[in-house]
């Protein structure tokens, strides 16, 4: 009996083996299968963890790059109130342009109309200058025919008074 004892034990020990392996075989399946879930997981982790650390230099870059264009933007604002300071100054500058020329012109068409009165006195002018040298060249004519008239009479005078002296005589 000893020997059947002996097996007896052998097969329980054998069925506690067996079960307690079984449960192990469960354990050790569940393990393994926590086990992947956590590299599983860790590996998630890291992965998140990588791009987190992209998306953070991804931020800083565009962080970085929102500052510059808030930079440029300040800076365009700064040249674009300039030019519109210049453009008004300009504008200023060309209706003052334009006033002096509508002065000018103003002054441009005085001048015109006094030139066409002065053109007009002058052409009078001369016309009577003319008229006034006909008239001295007759009156010059008239006096060099009158003097030549009295000669002839003084003349005439003088010989008439030698012949009434002669005849007086």
């Amino acid at each position: 009996m000893s020997d059947d004892r002996l097996e007896q034990i052998q097969s329980e020990l054998a069925g506690i083996l067996e079960e307690r392996l079984g449960a192990l075989d469960r354990v050790l399946q569940k393990t393994e299968s926590s086990t992947r879930r956590i590299i599983a997981a860790s590996v998630e982790a890291e992965r998140h963890e990588a791009h987190v650390t992209r998306l953070e230099l991804e931020r800083t870059s565009v962080e970085e790059a929102v500052k510059q264009a808030r930079a440029r933007a300040d800076e365009v604002r700064s040249q674009h109130a300039g030019l519109i300071q210049d453009r008004d100054r300009t504008r200023a500058e060309v209706h003052r342009l334009e006033q002096e020329i509508r002065e000018a012109d103003t002054e441009v068409e005085r001048n015109r109309q006094r030139i066409v009165g002065l053109e007009t006195e002058s052409s009078t002018l001369r016309e009577e200058n003319s008229a006034l040298r006909s008239k001295v060249k007759t009156l010059e004519e008239n006096i060099m025919r009158m003097q030549r008239l009295k000669e002839e009479l003084m003349s005439s005078v003088t010989g008439l008074a030698q012949q009434l002296r002669q005849t007086s005589e």
